[in-house]
């Protein structure tokens, strides 16, 4: 809880001027906190599951992925777990799927 006493400190007091590494280091953390948590929780993931795959798995996948998401009835949906893809067990939601279109993408082809 905030002290009357730091609010009006916080009012009255000039601002002091940021260096420029805690500048960045702000500038940083805006970043994090605006990204979407359920897109991060996603990409975490499937960053996870995708490194274990081998490349020509993660060829295939990919390839099936691109053409689901390109389909016309695909929604992005952020929890309702609705698409089945081949090679990859369970039910994902639609926002889970781009997400491990962007970590396919993101993995080096080695």
């Amino acid at each position: 809880m905030t002290t009357w006493r730091e609010v009006l400190k916080q009012m009255f007091l000039p601002k002091t001027a940021l260096t420029q590494s805690q500048a960045a280091e702000a500038e940083r953390e805006e970043r994090v906190a605006a990204r979407e948590p359920i897109d991060y929780s996603y990409t975490v993931y499937w960053t996870k599951t995708a490194r274990l795959w081998h490349v020509d798995q993660r060829a295939a996948i990919a390839e099936k992925l691109a053409a689901l998401l390109n389909s016309s009835d695909f929604q992005a949906n952020p929890f309702d777990r609705k698409y089945s893809l081949q090679g990859i067990e369970g039910a994902h939601s639609g926002a889970s799927l781009i997400a491990l279109q962007k970590v396919l993408q993101a993995l080096p082809d080695e």
